[in-house]
């Protein structure tokens, strides 16, 4: 069966991999982490929200936070299909749900949108487009690789950081990165149903998404509210980096309003 390659520590969620859970007011916060990210992407954001009033919710995606046999295992439809029964089963008990996400997990925020329109969405760095334009060639090269090593120069200090890196972040993985141009691809051809109220936050810096997403935001979808803002230093993760606290108190406000 095809179950029978999951390794054994699958079920060895580092702690702050975890999905995460805090309950505040009636109005909920769906915080949508990014591709080969975790709920730890997203935990300080969370945090800051829950301290503003606000119930947040952070899922961990289908693949992620656990190892890359998982990750391979995984695909665009369940990750897709994590949010909307994330949104939906929020519903049930929350008299309103926001929706957050970073990079990929803007993604899912556009076609969740799309789908149900909930009242406000931030899009942070939302990968609408890639700097790197070797994403577009995955579909082929992911006929004949799984992995490419890559030359990561980063060293962290935390033991479950360097076992993400050695799962995730020393390899491309290009069928995996084509499922991401599948949802990037669906959410451009279904911008014009969005008509939620949208903040977008991006960066200068961000070596990841360029900042002509912005445009392709307020230029396709079909909210009567668009807002932007736009960082100086931050890089591709907005909301847990140089400017975390910054863009925290911007969502915050957003949603607060």
């Amino acid at each position: 069966m095809w179950m029978d390659n999951i390794p054994k520590d699958t079920e060895l969620v580092a702690s702050e991999c975890q999905e995460h859970f805090f309950r505040g007011n009636d109005r909920c916060i769906l915080l949508i982490h990014g591709y080969t990210g975790s709920p730890h992407d997203m935990l300080y954001l969370g945090k800051r929200l829950h301290e503003a009033g606000f119930s947040v919710y952070i899922p961990r995606l289908p693949g992620h936070g656990t190892n890359h046999i998982d990750f391979l295992n995984s695909n665009y439809n369940q990750w897709l299909r994590k949010v909307v029964d994330s949104y939906i089963n929020l519903k049930r008990e929350y008299s309103d749900v926001f929706c957050c996400g970073l990079s990929m997990g803007g993604l899912l925020t556009l076609l969740l949108s799309s789908l149900f329109n909930p009242r406000k969405i931030v899009l942070a760095a939302p990968a609408l487009k890639a700097s790197n334009n070797l994403i577009y060639l995955t579909p082929l090269i992911g006929l004949f690789l799984k992995k490419i090593k890559r030359s990561v120069s980063e060293k962290h200090e935390e033991e479950y950081i360097r076992r993400l890196q050695s799962e995730y972040w020393d390899y491309d993985w290009p069928t995996k990165a084509r499922d991401l141009l599948k949802l990037q691809r669906l959410a451009k051809a279904r911008l014009e149903k969005v008509h939620s109220n949208c903040l977008t936050i991006c960066s200068k810096n961000d070596q990841t998404v360029p900042l002509e997403v912005v445009d392709i935001i307020e230029k396709g979808i079909k909210s009567e509210r668009k807002e932007h803002v736009i960082l100086e230093k931050s890089p591709h993760v907005v909301v847990n980096d140089i400017e975390k606290e910054r863009v925290a108190q911007e969502i915050i406000d957003w949603f607060s309003e």
